[in-house]
């Protein structure tokens, strides 16, 4: 059987590019667009940097001039130690919240460690006790604490099908 075209969708690129990138399409000079298995990827090209220094003034590709000491401070700040990105949580800090609102999980924490726990911020601070974590999300970022977190699940997942 041979395919047929039902229809054929077609958008202005800065447009769609717009529509895809939002504001981060920005004023750039071109993009460039590719399919990398199944995924579109679109590669935001921008002016090149372009700089002149005469004497102690730095002119620019917009032609404003600066003094030496601006435009290096402007280096210093443009090329300063990238920042990280907010850790977020992920499967095993969900896994965690959601044992933690389990009664089951409660009465777990009561017959195998002597806690009484009579609500879920009772149990998450019971298990961060537990595992040495300040935060659930420690258990994505540090494999030490997360084995402590599996092993404390696994445990409870015995214990619920009747293993103590």
């Amino acid at each position: 059987m041979t395919p047929t075209l039902v229809h054929r969708y077609t958008w202005p690129v800065r447009e769609a590019i717009e529509h895809l990138l939002g504001g981060a399409a920005g004023d750039c000079d071109a993009w460039r667009i590719r399919i990398e298995g199944d995924e579109v990827v679109i590669d935001v090209v921008g002016p090149a940097e372009v700089s002149l220094r005469v004497g102690e003034y730095e002119y620019t590709v917009d032609g404003r001039a600066q003094s030496t000491s601006e435009a290096e401070e402007k280096i210093n700040t443009a090329t300063a130690a990238p920042v990280e990105p907010p850790r977020k949580g992920g499967p095993l800090a969900r896994q965690a919240g959601i044992i933690c609102g389990e009664k089951g999980f409660w009465t777990f924490l009561a017959k195998k460690y002597g806690m009484t726990i009579a609500s879920v911020d009772e149990a998450a601070k019971c298990l961060k006790a537990l595992c040495s974590v300040e935060s659930r999300i420690d258990f994505d970022y540090d494999e030490g604490k997360a084995a402590s977190f599996r092993d404390i699940d696994k445990s409870y997942r015995l214990w619920l099908e009747g293993y103590d």
